[in-house]
């Protein structure tokens, strides 16, 4: 190489401006509420001796994801400060609370149309394509040297052919190699899947830590806490959801259906639901908290009735709520089955015209 040749590529090194790291805009978080069982598999995590493969499971917006990344920073989180929880505070735990640790690789649905195109990937199932590229990614070794781990969010949507691929990882994980799969469905795992891993349930919260939580988050919807609480059964995550602009909307238009005698329009009411929403993942997320806020009020308004009854009520009085929340979860199913968002709302709402 001649003498021109690398002074022009030192200038070039020397005037090149260095990659700017990446913004951490989270801090990893400790679950709240999660009992003995969850402490026993944190010391178990900070010892390297958690099994293998591990599920946690609970209702939609109970804390999973949480659980998940407190665990994964548990297993890698080199601190010695405390030998039965990660620090929280040091590169590892921060990379890790934004999902870029290079030893942690996430496995999930696509969030929007640009990833689902780049990343041939599916809004509704996790594939055998994804699960062949994380069996490659674990065949090398790990970066930063203590483990390396496999997380999959939202897990009951791997395809059947997906969890079979996966059964060879799950009895071969390799040293120190450890899948967490968080699920709300457990029963969408087949049984040979859940034969090799061990199950972590997500408690429910009590309704005055959740009220603490808001009070702290989200100050300045104290005025609407009863209604946050009395929709989140248990769930901060939907707690923190109700008090969006969104929710707020969407509990508008629940009010306005069940209130409203004449005129029932359930395709406007449909479209309202989905006003704004462009991407087709987004819709069903739209429709699933439509939904919710739906079956929230109608158990408020069952409960209700009861309590006005004092004890003494005819039981064909309750059987059109009971029926009504029935076909709520059934349009849930319905979305999962990849039926468009706005036919499985407008069937839905005719159905409780009926």
């Amino acid at each position: 190489m001649s003498k021109k040749w690398v002074k022009q590529a030192r200038r070039k090194s020397a005037s090149a401006k260095p990659e700017p790291e990446p913004r951490m805009a989270k801090r990893l978080v400790r679950p709240v509420g999660q009992g003995t069982a969850f402490e026993s598999w944190l010391r178990a995590a900070r010892r390297l001796q958690l099994p293998h493969g591990l599920v946690i499971e609970g209702a939609r917006g109970a804390g999973k994801t949480t659980v998940l990344q407190y665990l994964t920073a548990a297993l890698l989180c080199p601190s010695d400060l405390d030998e039965d929880e990660p620090c929280g505070m040091c590169r590892i735990c921060t990379l890790i609370a934004n999902d870029l640790h290079p030893d942690v690789h996430v496995v999930r649905r696509p969030r929007d149309d640009s990833e689902f195109v780049t990343k041939e990937t599916s809004f509704h199932r996790i594939t055998v394509h994804q699960v062949r590229a994380l069996q490659q990614e674990l065949q090398r070794h790990a970066i930063e040297g203590r483990a390396r781990v496999a997380t999959f969010v939202e897990g009951d949507h791997l395809q059947e052919d997906a969890q079979n691929m996966l059964l060879k990882t799950l009895e071969e994980p390799g040293e120190a190699t450890f899948l967490l799969l968080e699920v709300a469905r457990p029963e969408h795992l087949l049984p040979t899947v859940r034969s090799r891993i061990q199950r972590l349930r997500v408690l429910p919260l009590t309704d005055e830590v959740i009220r603490r939580e808001l009070d702290e988050k989200i100050p300045g919807q104290v005025n609407r806490f009863d209604d946050i609480v009395g929709a989140a059964q248990g769930s901060l995550g939907l707690a923190l959801e109700a008090g969006t602009e969104r929710a707020v909307h969407l509990h508008d238009l629940v009010r306005g259906w069940l209130d409203q005698t004449q005129e029932l329009r359930p395709f406007a009411t449909a479209r309202a639901v989905l006003q704004g929403v462009e991407e087709r993942r987004h819709e069903n997320d739209a429709a699933r908290m439509f939904l919710w806020l739906l079956r929230s009020e109608l158990r408020r308004r069952c409960d209700a009735l009861v309590s006005s009854a004092e004890g003494s009520y005819p039981a064909m009085s309750l059987e059109p709520w009971t029926t009504w929340l029935e076909r709520t979860l059934q349009a849930e199913r319905d979305l999962e089955l990849m039926i468009p968002a706005e036919q499985v709302l407008t069937a839905c709402l005719v159905q409780l015209m009926s």
